[in-house]
């Protein structure tokens, strides 16, 4: 009789526990349902200001012989891009960067930029490759901001050509 007990407890069991997930999903499909809808992925256009920058290195100190850990900085002229080329002069940029990963075919960098304007500042971090042949780059999380730009939001893209970097903002605020 012991034994008819434990396999009527066990199926009593497994009859509970299929009862408990199946009223768990009509919970949560109940609750879903109630919730509003997504919002669409893409920003509206009109709601995206999109900043264009170009950056010329003045300074840096990075060393020869690079290895994981190793960290140096860079300072750089900040302009207007007019088609390609240096427009106004409307300030700097200063970053902090360290070799994540290390290999023969280049390196990956962590980096922490911040462009300064007359109008404020805004924070850049990323994580770029720096593999093959030039131009580098990717892109990088805006962090934050100052002034005009105070809780500024987004993404940039970054090109890296020798001296020259391209930054494209595309702030959400």
């Amino acid at each position: 009789m012991s034994r008819t007990r434990s396999r009527t407890r066990l199926l009593t069991g497994g009859v509970l526990a299929a009862t408990t997930a199946m009223l768990a999903t009509t919970a949560l499909t109940s609750t879903a349902g109630a919730a509003p809808g997504p919002t669409p992925k893409d920003t509206p256009k009109d709601t995206v200001k999109v900043l264009d920058w170009l950056a010329d290195k003045r300074t840096d100190n990075k060393p020869e012989r690079l290895r994981v850990g190793t960290d140096w900085t860079t300072h750089a002229h900040l302009y207007t891009n007019k088609k390609g080329r240096f427009g106004k002069k409307i300030g700097d940029v200063s970053s902090h960067c360290t070799v994540a990963e290390l290999n023969r075919h280049g390196y990956v960098a962590l980096c922490h930029r911040v462009l300064r304007t007359d109008g404020g500042s805004i924070s850049l971090s990323d994580s770029l490759d720096r593999r093959g042949p030039l131009p580098h780059g990717g892109r990088s999380a805006v962090t934050g901001g100052t002034g005009s730009y105070a809780d500024a939001e987004g993404e940039a893209e970054i090109t890296l050509h020798g001296p020259v970097a391209r930054f494209r903002i595309l702030l959400d605020d």
